[in-house]
């Protein structure tokens, strides 16, 4: 069983899939990129686009039951490699105690000219016998 978590701006897909596994669940978020509510990449530097990115994230695990404490995967897509180190920083201060396991590769380009996009996967615990 599963249940579907439909992305509010654009349409046409899912923010994320919840798949049901007995005890666990795991959460599959689309790739995010660090757009604004209005679907527009408004930050000035990189920095703020990637933090952004895992707002957009953070927002699509509350909307599936989950938050960043539950991601186990990651996988991150960046336009230039140069602006690892930028993304590494964030993504450690956000997982400082549990880093989940990780893969960053370079892609061509993305949607919206954006400079990074990452999915994610994550597992919680279900809440059985509870109303």
């Amino acid at each position: 069983m599963f249940k579907r978590i439909p992305n509010e701006l654009i349409g046409g897909f899912s923010d994320a899939v919840i798949v049901d596994m007995g005890e666990y669940s795991t959460i599959y978020i689309s790739g995010m990129i660090g757009h604004d509510a209005n679907g527009k990449i408004t930050a000035k530097d990189f920095e703020g686009e990637t933090r952004q990115c895992w707002d957009n994230i953070a927002r699509a695990l509350e909307r599936s039951g989950a938050g960043l404490k539950d991601v186990v995967r990651i996988t991150a897509y960046l336009t230039d490699l140069a602006d690892y180190p930028v993304y590494a920083k964030v993504r450690r201060a956000l997982f400082e105690a549990n880093p989940p396991a990780s893969a960053s590769v370079k892609v061509a380009g993305l949607l919206l000219n954006a400079r990074l996009e990452v999915d994610a996967i994550a597992i919680v615990k279900n809440k059985r016998g509870k109303a």
